[in-house]
């Protein structure tokens, strides 16, 4: 079996939108409504929700943190690694997440949400 990278967590009314990442020409915009996340690493993460996300999708999730000492929204490029049926009646479908590399570069995440990540998992980990 192969170990994670990154230790996964869980964080209490953490909630996500979503939307395919456009291009120059053509801009997307975020679903309308918002999914549960399930938890999350600094790596990526597992949430929620009634549409079957295609694995390889390129896509931008936007997480709402609630209840920590400053509000935080976190705007994340991400690509969806496997979707799952959800057993519960909730929601229709389990989707798992790899966040893009943190960097300057095109396409990647910047480093800024690599620190506010690693902040939150110490705060909820320890």
């Amino acid at each position: 079996m192969k170990k994670r990278k990154c230790k996964r967590f869980t964080i209490l009314g953490a909630t996500l939108y979503y939307k395919k990442r456009g291009s120059f020409f053509r801009k997307t915009k975020y679903s309308l409504n918002y999914f549960p996340v399930l938890d999350i690493s600094m790596g990526g993460a597992s949430f929620l929700t009634n549409q079957r996300i295609k694995t390889g999708s390129a896509i931008i999730v936007k997480f709402t943190i609630p209840d920590i000492d400053f509000p935080l929204e976190l705007e994340v490029l991400c690509t969806t690694r496997w979707i799952a049926r959800n057993r519960e009646e909730s929601y229709r479908f389990r989707t798992g997440i790899s966040f893009n590399t943190y960097g300057n570069g095109k396409h990647q995440n910047k480093f800024e949400i690599l620190e506010k990540l690693k902040e939150l998992e110490q705060r909820l980990c320890n």
